[in-house]
């Protein structure tokens, strides 16, 4: 008989427990819960509230929309590459962009060629003493435009002040008739770092 009132006092005293014990997981459940969608709610407020701000890229003033934020692509020089002395096509500082991924260009991490089909090269300069971008060199591939010349089309752009639209300053043989040093380079000079 003692046996059987210690299980009932034992039996009642689990019973307290665990009534005690189911809405504090409950509660700690909801809060859990309720943290979690507020952690969600925040950020798509934040992703609502960014969309608006985010305004797509604009191409330079002049320059094709295809280049639109072009300095956002992949670049191919690790370094500015300086005016070369004694005389450069390009002359100022430059940077080169890309608008393929590293693994489309070098899958093995070295540069494979020629480009694929649909690739922008965009060349931007900065002339000497001055600090803006003064100058834009674009070479797009599209299949069949230029067989010859690995279906490269090239365009030079330049302005002369930062306020200035860009104007066609040279396009083709101009163009092609230098790259095609690099031929073997499919056109480009610039090889990725």
């Amino acid at each position: 008989m003692y046996i059987k009132k210690l299980d009932q006092i034992n039996l009642r005293y689990l019973f307290v427990v665990a009534i005690m014990l189911i809405p504090s997981f409950v509660i700690t459940s909801c809060v859990e819960e309720k943290q979690l969608d507020d952690i969600v709610q925040q950020t798509e407020e934040k992703d609502d509230s960014q969309q608006g701000t985010d305004e797509p890229a604009a191409a330079l003033p002049g320059l094709p929309d295809d280049t639109a934020g072009y300095d956002k692509w992949l670049k191919l020089n690790a370094e500015p590459i300086p005016p070369v002395a004694g005389g450069d096509p390009h002359n100022g500082t430059k940077n080169v962009y890309v608008n393929q991924e590293r693994d489309n260009i070098a899958p093995d991490g070295e540069q494979q060629f020629p480009y694929p089909d649909g690739s922008i090269v965009v060349k931007e300069a900065s002339r000497p003493n001055k600090d803006y971008i003064g100058l834009i060199a674009i070479m797009r591939k599209k299949a069949g435009s230029d067989p010859d010349h690995n279906d490269w089309e090239f365009i030079e752009y330049t302005r002369n002040t930062p306020d200035d639209d860009f104007s066609v300053l040279a396009s083709g043989a101009t163009c092609w008739g230098c790259h095609a040093r690099v031929e073997d380079k499919d056109y480009v000079f610039t090889l990725l770092d």
